[in-house]
């Protein structure tokens, strides 16, 4: 694959990163750990089936002898594959709780930071590119987190939401509560994946890995796994096996379920095969872009619509900060 494809087949990834979060507003009270059950059931699925259709393109070792070789890489993905998906289950019950766009901006800043340095520390830095860039990056990702916050603010104004009032104490602890619970999840449960990706991998610059297809498969299989048992807990504590599996009632869910499958492991095929040509040192904060979609969602959602221009303001100097984040990591 050349460099240039690589860069589409990447841009292809982050619209479809960016575009799966929004479904964890419309589940209807259906429970987060069923939609997600469901998510990784489809991306072990499509994932399996994508890897051995392109895999004679890639690949020309049978995956069980790759497999057999390499046993303690393969558990290493499988394990940080469970992680990661602990990772995601949390960051969508805050996307349902707090919004998109609240969610984002501390998901850009902490997700992109983290999983920028694993995949230079890591992976490796080739030779023009430069971590001086990304940390320049990650201090404006950072500021731009700080101004979304702050049109939050603004935006709970706009609704009525005045300091000291029963309502805006509920909703200040509320976003408290979640901002605290998804600094711990894009900080130490989903860099999982890039750190993976990172030590996993067959490059030039780590020649000893395995193949980028075979890792996301695994990674895919391991997040099922991971949820089965995460999800799963939380499905007996609650007593609601029966509304995760009621097919009839649920078919819209599931069927959000399985799309989300296609965009989050969909793209995460489409990164395996891009990232190695590209360096994950670059891949991995350019396809953070995937955040600027997701801000676009909240938007769409309404979730800052009958807000003053202050507020639009503060949010749109957010967003560009990000967006030049990115372009100066890149």
């Amino acid at each position: 694959m050349t460099q240039t494809a690589a860069m589409v087949v990447l841009i292809i990834t982050t619209i479809l990163w960016g575009s799966w979060y929004q479904f964890g507003k419309k589940l209807r009270g259906w429970p987060v750990a069923a939609f997600m059950l469901w998510l990784y059931f489809f991306s072990a699925i499509v994932v399996w089936i994508g890897v051995l259709i392109i895999k004679p393109f890639f690949i020309t070792e049978p995956l069980g002898q790759i497999i057999a070789s390499n046993p303690g890489r393969c558990a290493v993905a499988l394990f940080c594959g469970a992680v990661f998906s602990v990772g995601v289950q949390l960051n969508v019950t805050v996307v349902k709780n707090v919004g998109v766009v609240v969610s984002t901006s501390i998901m850009a800043t902490t997700g992109v930071l983290m999983g920028t340095l694993i995949s230079a520390l890591i992976g490796g830095i080739r030779e023009g590119q430069s971590l001086e860039k990304i940390l320049a990056g990650a201090v404006l990702l950072i500021l731009s987190t700080i101004i979304c916050q702050f049109a939050t603010i603004s935006r709970n104004k706009d609704h009525g939401l005045v300091k000291g009032g029963k309502s805006y104490a509920e909703e200040a602890s509320k976003r408290h509560r979640n901002t605290a619970l998804l600094l711990f999840s894009t900080i130490c449960l989903t860099p999982n994946y890039p750190f993976a990706q990172s030590l996993l991998v067959k490059t030039d610059l780590r020649p000893e890995g395995i193949p980028a297809l075979l890792c996301i498969a695994l990674l895919a299989t391991g997040s099922f796994l991971g949820t089965l048992v995460f999800s799963g807990v939380q499905l007996s504590m609650r007593g609601e096996w029966r509304e995760a599996f009621d097919i009839r009632r649920r078919k819209d869910c599931i069927l959000m379920s399985f799309i989300s499958a296609v965009c989050h492991y969909g793209g995460n095929l489409g990164y395996a095969v891009s990232a190695p040509v590209l360096s994950y040192a670059i891949a991995w904060p350019l396809s953070t872009t995937y955040n600027l979609w997701q801000y676009l969602w909240g938007l769409v959602l309404g979730e800052f619509s009958r807000t003053s221009r202050r507020t639009k303001l503060l949010l749109t100097l957010g967003i560009l900060l990000a967006a030049a984040a990115i372009l100066i990591i890149k």
